[in-house]
């Protein structure tokens, strides 16, 4: 039986759950037009609305304006410059190294910090302690990333609260963003991670992955969430890309010019050196929806590619990881490939260990997604 492929972007019917209209075009391109419908034209007041946050951030008079997780990739690098050079914003930087922390990416923080003025800390986990968690949760989910992704939140959070930080500004664009399903990724969410700790002996040396923000900061971002700039602001979570266009283009012509930004050539996550892994837990579950077709996908929805763009870049090989890469990291999480891939082929049980408290699953249908339009 032939594959049916989206007829304006390049996702194939095996992704889950997609449907198809009358002219082929997915479920996934109809749900990103409905979510960015007249987006361009809102960009104005979006414009004002930041301006307004960032003015009163400002008259709070802190020590820093707002905490910036810094990875030294693309996007993050684009928020900092744009967030002290472009809004004025006192700003502290912070890295999670997870124990893999490439040289570009460092290379790239320290030389965009210098240049920009800002100052900045390394936030370091143990690194025995983390590759045991990532053996967890490789055993437990098939999943090792979780466990780093909830590191960043847990230093993000202790940070910002240790400063009393007002503002932490990321750059996650859900226009650009890899279209993903729930059984492809889990971004380390805090339910997530206790379900997976719970009754483990590991959790006692762990607790602060199972800490979350100051009571302030919470009613601060639900607030924030709810009123926009109409409230009283005190503390608040956003993306910097709600705000403002979030052209790739216009992005990677900033950061080299401005931050002398580099990243090996065709590189799409140059910061984490196990990166390639993710990729090859991808492409062993779902053949057919390997990273680089996501992103295509999701590129030609924002308008950012072709169609013909992406399948010409599709017709070459499909980068795979590096075994070196492998090797590296199941040397380190004390696990033989055979048990690896046993793992990862038992499945996204990912998805049972979601185990949110009422009061998660009631913020959940409270809160919108995102504070934009909100003024």
């Amino acid at each position: 039986m032939s594959q049916q492929v989206c007829t304006r972007c390049v996702l194939p019917d095996s992704f889950p759950r997609l449907t198809f209209d009358s002219r082929g075009v997915c479920s996934i391109c109809r749900e990103h037009d409905k979510w960015t419908a007249g987006w361009k034209s809102r960009l104005p007041e979006q414009g004002k609305i930041l301006d307004k946050i960032c003015t009163k951030v400002k008259n709070k008079h802190k020590e820093f304006d707002a905490l910036v997780p810094y990875s030294g990739g693309k996007d993050s690098s684009f928020v900092l410059y744009t967030a002290k050079k472009e809004l004025g914003l006192n700003c502290l930087a912070y890295t999670l190294d997870n124990g893999y922390l490439s040289e570009y990416a460092k290379s790239n923080i320290d030389k965009t910090c210098r240049k920009l003025g800002v100052e900045h800390i390394y936030y370091h986990f143990n690194p025995e302690l983390m590759n045991r968690l990532y053996a967890l949760f490789v055993r437990k989910t098939g999943y090792p990333c979780s466990a780093c992704m909830r590191g960043i939140a847990v230093g993000t959070v202790k940070l910002a609260d240790l400063y009393d930080i007002p503002l932490i500004v990321s750059g996650t664009s859900f226009r650009t963003e890899l279209p993903l399903s729930r059984e492809m990724i889990e971004t380390g969410s805090l339910c997530h991670v206790r379900g997976v700790l719970k009754n483990e002996p590991i959790s006692v040396e762990c607790k602060r992955m199972l800490s979350s923000p100051s009571m302030k900061r919470k009613l601060g971002n639900m607030l924030f969430r709810l009123t926009g700039t109409k409230g009283p602001f005190t503390y608040a979570l956003f993306n910097l890309s709600d705000y403002i266009d979030w052209n790739y283009n216009t992005i990677f012509e900033t950061i080299r010019k401005e931050l002398d930004w580099t990243a090996p050539e065709e590189a799409e996550h140059m910061d984490c050196l196990i990166h390639p892994i993710q990729k090859y837990i991808q492409i062993r579950r779902f053949p057919d929806l390997d990273m680089d077709r996501l992103r295509f996908a999701r590129l030609i929805m924002a308008g950012q590619m072709t169609r013909e763009e992406a399948l010409h870049k599709l017709e070459k090989p499909i980068t795979q990881c590096p075994e070196s890469t492998l090797n590296l990291f199941l040397k380190d999480i004390e696990m033989s490939k055979e048990e690896f891939d046993k793992y990862i082929d038992m499945g996204p049980r990912h998805l049972q260990y979601d185990l949110p408290t009422i009061m998660e699953k009631i913020m959940r249908k409270v809160l919108p997604v995102s504070n934009a339009g909100k003024y």
